[in-house]
């Protein structure tokens, strides 16, 4: 199966901002048509092949050869409120992410299994030129995980699995610059050929106003576009546990992932006066950044209430804690702080630019129910609720987030060896006021509002029983 980039979201100061997304922070747990449609509670029950995102302990339960393939659709709607009475509008656009497992039973006490599904992701965009535009315009995380299994029945109630994965974390961002910010931050860090020593932001700007500002002001936005990527690596664990013909429990975990991700920054637009020269720090240039994505513990509790129908109820923990971060690097003048003192020939001291995001550990509760109305066709129904990690002095327009509630629904149809099964799902974000952004770079120095914010989900799976 090829890799490609998929959807999605993470933070750019004078790179990107963390991008809005459908899931805790920007987790996603739509990996299958039948798991979403009962909004992912699924770790204890696992039995079919997409088991091998929600809980691959659990493909013990399946004879021979299982094969499905899907995609999960969302379609989000948000409104953003700015001073002066504006409004904006996320773009209208839909993304589309597949997923693919297949099991396999090797022997009557070995199984292993093969997945490929988007674990983070999603995006964000505005027009070029909104209100926001210095924080972000457009912003989109990609990550394709792929990832083995192998899964041993231990006994005919309890089953244990391990794997390991590969994934492919990609961002691709775009924002506006202002020339009259990145003149001001020229004077915070200090200039050595104008012999200026670095200067408080607030001297910073009281200078520019009397020195640059009637050259700058007439400046047009710069125009800046970074593309990372990188591969990594993290493993899993999971088992399951049948108590009785009724009741079954599951447990699923999945490592944290820290990523130095490289690839370039480009500008366009740079002003080419030569008295301020910032075509001599804004200049295409490598770039490196240090992210890291959080382990991630789910348990869940099945019971089957008669025949026809069964619940579960799982509860998530994500350690987004892990993300409390962003360094950047950059191979051009971006970061150049002049120190005087210093010897000659380090008077130009490399810093990293640092985005705080300072996100916390949250729970996700996920409830659902799967109805057999016959043999061939089952309903489906499922709640979820999703804590937000994001800090509230860290909050940006890439990522507007709030808790979240997620109501599903969805059916299974089988045909001979055939199954389809299909789901759709309204995600509403609390709405929630906003405080300026701490993170000096963000440039959201204003209260704003974060408004309506809807996401459709739309998918289906078709699988195969050899």
């Amino acid at each position: 199966m090829s890799q490609r980039h998929f959807l999605a979201i993470a933070a750019i100061l004078f790179t990107f901002a963390a991008i809005q997304a459908w899931g805790a922070g920007f987790a996603l747990y739509e990996n299958s048509s039948r798991g979403t449609a009962i909004c992912g509670a699924f770790v204890a029950r696992a039995d079919d092949a997409s088991a091998l995102f929600y809980n691959p302990s659990g493909i013990t339960q399946l004879e021979g050869r299982h094969i499905t393939n899907g995609i999960n659709t969302y379609t989000g709607l948000v409104d953003i409120h700015y001073p002066g009475g504006g409004m904006e509008a996320v773009k209208d656009k839909t993304w589309i992410v597949p997923n693919f497992y297949l099991s396999q039973q090797v022997t009557d006490k070995i199984w292993v299994g093969l997945g490929a599904f988007a674990p983070f992701g999603l995006g964000n965009e505005y027009e070029e030129n909104w209100f926001g535009r210095y924080n972000m315009y457009s912003a989109e995380i990609s990550c394709m995980e792929i990832n083995p299994n192998i899964a041993i029945k231990v006994n005919d109630s309890f089953s244990l699995s391990f794997g390991m994965s590969r994934q492919t974390f990609a961002i691709i961002s775009k924002r506006k610059l202002s020339p009259k910010n990145v003149v001001i931050e020229g004077l915070r860090l200090g200039n050595k050929d104008m012999n200026m020593s670095p200067m408080p932001l607030d001297d910073a700007r009281s200078y520019y106003q009397q020195t640059f500002a009637d050259l700058v002001d007439g400046f047009s936005d710069i125009d800046m576009e970074v593309n990372l990527e990188k591969p990594g690596y993290r493993f899993n664990m999971s088992m399951r546990y049948q108590i009785n013909e009724k009741m079954s429990v599951g447990f699923n975990y999945r490592s944290k992932v820290s990523y130095s991700l490289t690839g370039d920054v480009q500008y366009r637009n740079v002003p080419d006066n030569e008295t301020l020269k910032i075509y001599e720090t804004l200049y295409d240039a490598k770039l490196t950044a240090n992210i890291s994505l959080p382990d991630i513990y789910v348990i869940g509790f099945a019971y089957k209430v008669n025949d026809k129908l069964t619940v579960e109820a799982d509860i998530v923990r994500t350690y987004w804690s892990r993300y409390d971060k962003i360094d950047y690097h950059f191979q051009n003048g971006v970061g150049n702080r002049y120190v005087p003192d210093n010897p000659v020939d380090e008077q130009i001291v490399k810093e990293p630019l640092t985005d705080k995001t300072e996100w916390s550990d949250v729970n996700c509760y996920r409830f659902g129910a799967e109805f057999q109305v016959n043999e061939q066709l089952t309903a489906r129904l499922g709640y979820l609720f999703d804590e937000s990690p994001l800090h509230d002095d860290y909050v940006d327009f890439s990522l507007p987030g709030n808790d979240r509630h997620l109501f599903t629904t969805g059916f299974g149809f089988k045909y001979k060896k055939f199954i389809i099964d299909g789901h759709y799902g309204l995600v509403i974000c609390i709405d929630k006021d906003n405080r300026p952004n701490l993170n000096p770079n963000a440039f959201i120095d204003y209260e704003w509002q974060h408004r309506s914010s809807q996401t459709h989900q739309l998918g289906f799976n078709v699988s195969y029983i050899f």
